[in-house]
């Protein structure tokens, strides 16, 4: 197993890993996964059916029919459960240029917003527990919202910092501290997998790795949320 050559390839695996091993794994443990890979996605046929199969429409039809699948249970009071399993390894093409890149993710957010828009009145509705109240909601404001917010965030605090509203010092010290948090969280992440897994035999793909840790979060997410 080795790593893609290129760099926007390669700082896609660090997304992954800290998507899949870290996000995914804690809301399977709380019951609350909401997508599994459209890639490599295990269902039970009977339940599949009963909830009408894929929605011709959908945009994400991975997310639409787990969120389905969580409509349907919560509503028969079944006891399910639908789990991240980090073991098996699936290879998936990545983007390898920023068009394709772009795309893939503006194809990502339709379909988050669809599903989220069709599903609205399950937000914050008891009969539908911690989707309801947890699960949904924070894809809202986390992750259909987020670029909004965060953009707008990072303008604001700019914009404040040039016009001596805002403390250098702190505004220095605020940069700083948010860039050294998401770079540890994505080095916890590619660390974790290589010990629990050891799937990468060379440690230049392991040092390849931990290097673009730091770059992940600068400049690759801005570009990201554009």
């Amino acid at each position: 197993m080795r790593l893609p050559r290129k760099s926007i390839e390669v700082i896609q695996v660090i997304e992954y890993l800290r998507a899949f091993l870290i996000g995914r794994e804690a809301w399977g443990q709380g019951n609350m996964l909401m997508i599994i890979s459209g890639a490599f996605g295990v269902f039970r046929t009977d339940l599949v059916r009963a909830i009408g199969g894929y929605r011709p429409r959908a945009i994400g039809e991975d997310f639409d029919l787990i969120t389905r699948l969580h409509r349907y249970l919560r509503q028969q009071r079944a006891d399910y459960h639908i789990q991240f399993v980090p073991d098996p390894m699936c290879w998936t093409e990545a983007p390898s240029d920023l068009k394709s890149l772009a795309r893939q993710r503006a194809r990502w957010q339709k379909g988050l917003l669809d599903v989220l828009w069709i599903n609205r009145d399950m937000l914050l509705r008891r009969r539908y527990g911690r989707i309801g109240w947890l699960a949904l909601p924070y894809l809202w404001l986390f992750e259909l919202l987020a670029p909004i917010i965060e953009i707008g965030g990072i303008a604001t605090i700019v914009l404040a910092a040039c016009l001596g509203v805002l403390s250098q010092q702190f505004f220095l010290q605020f940069l700083i501290f948010g860039y050294a948090f998401a770079t540890v969280i994505s080095l916890g992440s590619v660390l974790q997998e290589e010990i629990t897994y050891k799937r990468y035999n060379d440690w230049q793909d392991v040092a390849r790795l931990v290097t673009y840790c730091f770059l992940e979060h600068f400049p690759y997410r801005q570009l990201h949320m554009i």
